[in-house]
């Protein structure tokens, strides 16, 4: 077995890596960062062939931001073996077959990898809007240590839910607090809603934990309207200013 002969099975790229180790570069992207899905083919001998990713594909996501979990992980074992591929514990995608079936197992490392990409894709956590990093400059420069970022509490559903900011005392119910950007200088509804949802999880379950929901200043009747519908849920501060959002939260 060599570059050429393992090249011609899907017409993918080959390069040598050493005398029984090749590496195949395929056209697909994974989802999360854009490069290209490749494999590593090992000859084993006596007809059997290894394809492995060297674990990069898990490695790769995890430098774009997902945070391994053993749920995470359980869901990407399952995904992997949809298409006959196993996943070890280190993260490694891999098959072991004879070397007539190369072709079937390389075609299903590909299709194995870019549903763990998208899947990787969907997990991250977005990136951190302009308006929440100027909120968290003003919280840690007022709470230090006390404030946590991406906090986690379970509602009455029994959900894990998370919040961009906590103030966390100890021997004290937190100060959970939901930020809400505009889009294009206007209130986002989807993000006020989802808010409100959130909050009341969090009122049904923790009933002296203090609910707090930030809204970036937009048009003057929305800002007054999202107010409305948070009533029951949180209370609604306006940012206006570092010192005035310090000021809020203390009273």
């Amino acid at each position: 077995m060599n570059c050429t002969m393992i090249s011609s099975q899907l017409g993918f790229k080959c390069k040598p890596v050493s005398d029984s180790v090749y590496y195949l570069e395929s056209p697909l992207t994974l989802a999360f960062d854009g490069n290209l899905i490749g494999a590593y083919v090992q000859d084993l001998g006596n007809g059997n062939m290894r394809i492995s990713d060297n674990a990069d594909t898990l490695f790769s996501a995890i430098t774009h931001g997902l945070k391994p979990t053993a749920a995470k992980g359980r869901k990407m074992a399952e995904l992997v073996e949809m298409s006959g591929l196993e996943l070890s514990d280190g993260g490694e995608i891999f098959k072991t077959c004879t070397q007539d079936q190369l072709a079937f197992y390389l075609a299903r490392f590909v299709e194995a990898a870019e549903h763990v990409g998208f899947a990787c894709n969907k997990l991250r956590p977005s990136p951190i809007s302009r308006f929440d990093r100027v909120i968290e400059t003003a919280l840690r420069g007022a709470y230090h240590a006390r404030l946590k970022t991406d906090f986690h509490i379970i509602g009455a559903s029994g959900h894990q839910l998370t919040l961009p900011f906590a103030i966390v005392d100890e021997g004290e119910e937190s100060t959970v607090i939901q930020t809400i950007p505009t889009k294009n200088g206007k209130v986002d509804w989807s993000l006020v809603y989802r808010a409100v949802g959130k909050m009341l999880d969090i009122k049904n379950a923790h009933s002296g934990a203090i609910r707090k929901v930030i809204l970036e200043p937009g048009d003057e009747d929305d800002n007054r309207k999202a107010a409305t519908a948070l009533t029951d849920a949180a209370e609604v501060l306006i940012y206006t200013g570092t010192n005035h959002l310090i000021d809020a939260m203390a009273a």
